[in-house]
């Protein structure tokens, strides 16, 4: 791609350079569509309340380094569609939220992108990259293997098999925010609905069982189809927090 190429050399030569295809109408639709105008870390759904950040999972312009930002970025990757994601503003933006346990602090990506061993950084177009990122792309990860959800819309590191807590899950926690207050309690809001409708179909479904009047067994079963399908809706591609929602699904002994 030519802003590509135009990057290398602005960077070969020292001059500042201005990103833009990342940006474009077409580029921006697509991503929306692919992630299905939800946010890439949290899930949020931002399609009425938008713009969502295009973010560039390996930032562009500079990088947090040991506390310090240090240029150049990752800029042979700024128009690279391996590199691009949707997300929402509180993700992406470094700036102070409120917490589950009622502090404050500071997240949000920005500039950050942790790796496992700083000396395997990925620093230019002509090397190899060598690192591992900490932090969970979900292009090429599978977040419920570094990720647990957890009632009350609480999430915290997945463990192996020896519980060793996930490095990524914890670098992801923390760096996207993920246990902010808000984010927290809309899903605890999801996971509430979802919880009603399979315990109340739980508990009709051992009346129908329990039943020796047909008539009766047939109506019962009716209310346990309509709530199955009311807690399946959520489970939809397009639905917000889906990742909690299947662990309220595991939580009945269902595969979601």
């Amino acid at each position: 791609m030519k802003e590509t190429k135009d990057a290398i050399l602005a960077v070969k030569n020292g001059i500042q350079f201005e990103f833009k295809a990342y940006k474009e109408d077409d580029v921006v639709a697509a991503l929306r569509a692919m992630f299905n105008k939800k946010c890439a870390y949290c899930e949020f759904n931002y399609a009425a309340g938008g713009p969502e950040d295009i973010e560039h999972f390996r930032p562009k312009g500079g990088v947090i380094v040991n506390g310090k930002l240090a240029q150049p970025g990752y800029y042979w990757l700024a128009a690279a569609w391996s590199n691009l994601l949707p997300s929402c503003s509180d993700c992406n933006r470094k700036r102070t939220k409120e917490f589950v346990d009622r502090a404050t602090g500071v997240s949000g990506k920005a500039n950050l992108f942790p790796i496992a061993e700083e000396s395997r950084r990925w620093r230019s177009h002509r090397s190899k990259n060598r690192e591992e990122p900490l932090l969970l792309n979900p292009c090429d990860d599978d977040p419920e293997q570094h990720l647990e959800f957890l009632d009350k819309g609480l999430v915290r590191p997945a463990l192996d098999a020896v519980g060793t807590p996930s490095r990524k899950g914890e670098a992801s926690i923390e760096v996207y925010g993920l246990a902010r207050k808000d984010l927290v309690e809309q899903r605890e809001k999801k996971q509430t609905r979802v919880r009603a409708a399979l315990q109340q179909a739980s508990e009709i479904a051992a009346k129908a069982q329990a039943t020796a009047d047909p008539a009766m067994r047939s109506f019962l079963d009716k209310q346990v189809r309509t709530l199955m399908q009311e807690a399946q809706s959520h489970l939809d591609k397009t639905e917000p927090y889906l990742a909690a929602v299947r662990a309220v699904f595991r939580e009945f002994g269902l595969h979601p």
